[in-house]
């Protein structure tokens, strides 16, 4: 039985292993940590303190983050956001915190390299509700866990902001088993940006992302949701 809740303080290691392992996308490449010169168990570390800060309105926060449970063992987690609900881009309040954190030598040492990622970038649209950090363990794949917790995430965020119609999710080209996923909650995908430059692999586990994206009246004509 799959039951679902928001993460709390005591779910706080599952939560960065959540980001950590979405961000290597089924790959051995973890961004923050080639970005930045770090092993990953200072990413780990690092990662623990930022979203223990709980900021909201972007991916680094405690609460935005959904925990799925089999048989009460934590078994997925997503993230969500509205993005830019308090006219502050989730990409700033990001920037912000790894600062507080890594300190300007090591954001000068990603800097020497933030024009790669800027080639990947896709802008993130103001007011709409941001899927982001998908994992489900190993063990628990294949029964839905990742989508129950995105139609739940959008359900809880709907609560509270009933005017937003519009949810995004972005992911490396290379996750083919995600992209599919999400093509069967309905997400089709709107934009994609490539890096020609191959030195971007050495640091990020894809030279491309993709941007997908699903209004909330499809979910409910689908009967996927009722709110």
């Amino acid at each position: 039985m799959i039951s679902l809740k928001r993460a709390t303080e005591a779910d706080a290691d599952f939560v960065v292993k959540a980001i950590i392992e979405a961000e290597k996308s089924g790959t051995d490449k973890l961004s923050y940590a080639t970005m930045f010169g770090l092993t990953e168990a200072e990413v780990a570390e690092i990662l623990k303190s930022a979203v223990l800060e709980d900021i909201p309105g972007q991916e680094l926060c405690l609460s935005g983050f959904m925990i799925a449970f089999i048989d009460e063992v934590a078994s997925g987690a997503v993230c969500s956001w509205i993005e830019a609900a308090e006219e502050i881009p989730s990409s700033l309040l990001k920037a912000n915190i790894l600062y507080h954190f890594l300190g300007t030598e090591k954001l000068a040492k990603a800097g020497e390299n933030s024009s790669l990622l800027e080639q990947i970038n896709i802008p993130r649209e103001a007011g709409t509700i941001q899927i982001e950090s998908v994992f489900v363990n190993n063990k628990f794949r294949g029964l839905g866990v990742s989508n129950k917790l995105i139609l739940e995430l959008i359900k809880d965020t709907l609560l509270n902001s009933p005017g937003v119609n519009k949810i995004q999710i972005q992911l490396a080209a290379t996750n083919q088993p995600a992209l599919r996923s999400y093509e069967k909650l309905g997400f089709r995908t709107v934009a994609t940006r490539h890096c020609e430059d191959v030195r971007i692999l050495q640091f990020l586990p894809s030279d491309t992302k993709i941007m997908m994206e699903l209004s909330v009246g499809d979910l409910i004509t689908q009967g996927l949701l009722k709110i």
